[in-house]
């Protein structure tokens, strides 16, 4: 008898101790996780200034690229200049937005957070900026005035790269076209198609096609220099029109030679007419064809084809041209 009192009394302990053994290793599921994590901090879009809240965001995501001797596209993010052109011309915001018809910002990388996309946009809005104008820089080709001429009147025809045909889906009629469908790798002329087929020596690739003339070496060098600095559509105040010593040389061959010749060449003359040299453009000048077909006058065919009017700078350089019997 004593021997089973003493058998359960031990048992009892056993039981007593192995339960408190175990209790005492039961932790709460919020002690095995540990503290919270931190919440995350409010975007703070008050009293946002340039140095202390939009420069800091230039600096780490921006200025690697946009900054030092030779910044990428001629585009310096540390001369505040320059960030105020950007800012009031629409590109910084389109760009860091990823908008159509912008070079998505950081290139290459992930869009940036949206509490700072919000903090330079506000400083956008508020921020009242001096207008110094903004003249054209003579080392920076821009979309409009430089490029799209010479694709509107070799490669943006009927039949080719235009907005009805768009030959292979290739249309090279207006900037947001020719990014999305030109294969433009911005600051890569060498990875960009459309630079690619003008450089071909292949006649079966090369562009435009035989027997149309090839590209000449200086539009070449426009395109390739409009990729490398970041295939932007910039844009810049004109300076005031030149009408003195108006002469073929210049600026009359340049103005033929960036809205004509793509079409009115020697190789393939459209309509039989070719504009290459003095006495071609002379002759159409001095019949009055010229100036009718630049001018939209009814009883003419516009030009250049397909593309928007000349600048009323160029049209009035050329009938200046005109008026003084062409002066070479």
């Amino acid at each position: 008898m004593s021997n089973i009192f003493n058998n359960l009394w031990f048992i009892s302990c056993f039981t007593i101790v192995f339960i408190l053994m175990v209790w005492s290793c039961k932790h709460e599921p919020d002690d095995i996780a540990g503290p919270d994590p931190p919440a995350p901090q409010p975007c703070d879009t008050f009293n946002v200034t340039y140095e202390g809240d939009v420069y800091p965001i230039f600096n780490e995501y921006c200025i690697y690229c946009h900054g030092g001797n030779e910044p990428q596209g001629g585009i310096d993010l540390t001369d505040y200049e320059n960030v105020s052109f950007l800012a009031q011309s629409g590109q910084l915001v389109g760009s860091i937005n990823h908008a159509a018809g912008y070079s998505p910002m950081p290139q290459n990388a992930s869009k940036l957070l949206d509490c700072n996309i919000r903090i330079i946009e506000i400083w956008v809005n508020d921020t009242t900026f001096d207008d110094p104008g903004n003249p054209c820089d003579p080392d920076t080709i821009y979309f409009e005035r430089d490029l799209l001429p010479l694709l509107q009147s070799s490669c943006a025809q009927p039949g080719c790269h235009d907005a009805i045909t768009m030959q292979d889906g290739v249309r090279l009629t207006d900037y947001a076209s020719v990014m999305e469908t030109g294969g433009v790798v911005p600051s890569d002329p060498g990875a960009s198609d459309i630079y690619e087929v003008v450089t071909e020596d292949d006649p079966d690739k090369i562009m435009p096609p035989p027997p149309r003339a090839p590209w000449p070496q200086e539009n070449i060098d426009i395109l390739n220099t409009w990729i490398a600095q970041g295939a932007q559509n910039l844009f810049c105040d004109e300076e005031e029109c030149d009408t003195t010593n108006v002469i073929y040389t210049s600026p009359v061959s340049g103005i033929i030679q960036k809205h004509c010749l793509g079409c009115h060449n020697d190789n393939n003359p459209l309509g039989g007419l070719s504009l290459e040299g003095y006495n071609n453009v002379a002759a159409v000048a001095n019949d009055g064809r010229l100036m009718g077909v630049v001018n939209h006058d009814a009883g003419y065919p516009p030009m250049p084809k397909n593309a928007a009017k000349l600048s009323d700078c160029k049209i009035l350089q050329l009938q200046i041209w005109t008026d003084n019997g062409t002066p070479q």
